[in-house]
């Protein structure tokens, strides 16, 4: 039987104590569970790293962001309105190349002896999007292409801030999963859809739905689908089994809606996790310092 609002709430509030240890915001490293599941790892899980969606680094106006790009592929600017300007020193190796509501950036390959050699050197960009002007100081990195998103940032931020600002980190959290659970979702965060299935369970399918971001709260949510592989049995499930980092490096709590599954049946997954706005304490990905 399906659990109410304030059963799943209660398993959040329980994964919020475990992961946040004596600190107030603050989680602990989360160990894996070490007693007997009947959910299984896969054989071959891929190997840990970011959804994608969290390696889309998102930057805020009026503020000084550190990204990183790509010292070898265009990488992408993208903002919401058209990107009327983009202010640059093109003596640094640098080229821009602003189109509608995109801007692409590539950094200057030379050769010598026959090698290749790829800037090391930080570039400044002045980015005029809207009425609003970003600053990017760009670190050239041997890594695949990147994309930076130009965050409106100001009204979601103000929207968020009166939602949530004066809550208490635990209390704000569930405030968050209620929001996404109820789908009653403000107009402050920040949605992109994923719909991408994740092989990590050798008798689940597990895929995620959607990815919801609370602007300025340092808060990311990751909402998944749940359905057993067996037809003849039920398969028993808890929270503990999806404190795994290919689905949040920095989890503060979890829920779920059913504690078993039969075959055709599916649970609802949201885990929440602490994300770092680029800039700020050293997080060019978005997931390093503190908001």
């Amino acid at each position: 039987m399906r659990k109410t609002i304030l059963s799943a709430l209660l398993i959040i509030l329980s994964a919020v104590h475990l992961a946040c240890g004596e600190g107030q915001g603050k989680p602990a490293v989360l160990k894996p569970a070490t007693a007997t599941t009947p959910v299984h790892a896969a054989e071959n899980p891929p190997v840990a790293a970011l959804p994608a969606e969290l390696q889309q680094q998102t930057v805020m106006p009026e503020v000084s962001s550190q990204v990183s790009l790509s010292s070898s592929d265009a990488n992408r600017i993208v903002c919401s309105q058209e990107i009327r300007d983009v202010i640059f020193s093109a003596e640094k190796g640098v080229s821009v190349k602003a189109v509608g509501k995109n801007a692409f950036v590539k950094f200057r390959i030379t050769r010598k002896d026959d090698r290749e050699l790829y800037s090391t050197t930080p570039t400044e960009l002045f980015i005029v999007c809207g009425e609003s002007v970003y600053n990017l100081i760009g670190i050239p990195r041997r890594i695949p292409s990147q994309t930076i998103k130009l965050s409106p940032g100001t009204e979601k931020i103000r929207q968020n801030g009166a939602l949530y600002g004066a809550l208490p980190f635990e209390k704000k959290v569930i405030a968050v999963i209620k929001a996404i659970y109820t789908g009653d979702i403000p107009e402050g965060f920040s949605v992109q859809t994923a719909n991408r299935k994740l092989p990590l369970f050798r008798d689940l399918d597990l895929t995620h739905l959607r990815s919801y971001r609370v602007e300025g709260e340092g808060l990311s949510v990751s909402e998944f689908s749940v359905s057993s592989k067996k037809t003849s049995e039920e398969l028993k499930i808890r929270e503990k089994d999806f404190l795994r980092e290919e689905l949040a490096t920095r989890p503060v709590g979890i829920a779920l809606d059913r504690q078993s599954l039969k075959a055709g049946e599916t649970a609802r997954l949201i885990v929440v996790e602490q994300v770092f706005t680029a800039g700020r304490e050293g997080g060019a990905h978005g997931v390093q310092g503190e908001n």
